[in-house]
C-alpha cells in the first residue's frame, strides 16, 4: 500500500478514488471478520460472570428438532443455499442457534454464500429490532434487494415467534442456574 501511495505523483481525483479503493479493499476483509468477532465478544463480555452461552441443537431438551426448524425455514423463506455452521457441543458460541442465559439473549447466524458470502446475525434482544449483514463488495441488484427484504421479513417473524415462545427461553434459564 505504501508503494502504492509513493506512485502517486499529484493529487487528482482519480488518484484518491484509487488511494481509497485499495485502503477499503485491504481492509474490509479484516474488518468483516473483526466486527463479526467483536459483537460475540460484546455478549461474551455481558456474560462473563455466568457459563456463557446454550447452544440450541437438535437435542429433545430444546424441542422437536429446534436448531433444524430454524434452518430449515430460513432456507425456505430466504435463501435455499444458506450455510450454517455445524454443532460444536465444545464451542457453543460458534453454534448457529444460541441462548445467552444472563442477558436471555438469542443468536441465530449464518452465511449466504451465493450473495458474497453475506454473514448474518439474528439478535432477539437488540434494540434496532433488525438484522445484522456483513459482506464485500454486493451489487444491490433487484434480486440480491428481494434476498434481503425477504432477510429482514424472516428476521422480524423469527423474533415475533420467539418472543412469543417464552416458555423454552425460561427453560433454558433454569437449566443454566
Amino acid at each position: 500500500m505504501v508503494e502504492n501511495i509513493k506512485k502517486m505523483k499529484n493529487n487528482s481525483y482519480e488518484e484518491t478514488k484509487e488511494l481509497l479503493n485499495i485502503i477499503r479493499k485491504q481492509k474490509t476483509n479484516e474488518n468483516i471478520n473483526r466486527i463479526i468477532e467483536n459483537r460475540r465478544k460484546l455478549f461474551e463480555n455481558k456474560e462473563s460472570d455466568a457459563k456463557d452461552y446454550i447452544a440450541i441443537t437438535n437435542d429433545v431438551k430444546f424441542g422437536d428438532n429446534v436448531l433444524q426448524t430454524q434452518i430449515d425455514a430460513f432456507k425456505t423463506s430466504v435463501n435455499p443455499g444458506a450455510k450454517f455452521s455445524n454443532e460444536n457441543e465444545e464451542s457453543p458460541e460458534s453454534n448457529p442457534l444460541v441462548y445467552l442465559p444472563k442477558t436471555g439473549n438469542l443468536i441465530f447466524s449464518g452465511t449466504i454464500p451465493n450473495l458474497n458470502n453475506l454473514k448474518f446475525q439474528f439478535s432477539l434482544m437488540d434494540v434496532t429490532s433488525s438484522p445484522y449483514i456483513w459482506t464485500e463488495g454486493l451489487p444491490l441488484t433487484d434480486e440480491v434487494i428481494t434476498t434481503l427484504n425477504k432477510l429482514k421479513g424472516f428476521y422480524l417473524n423469527w423474533r415475533e415467534q420467539w418472543l412469543l415462545r417464552e416458555d423454552l427461553l425460561q427453560k433454558l434459564d433454569k437449566q443454566k442456574k
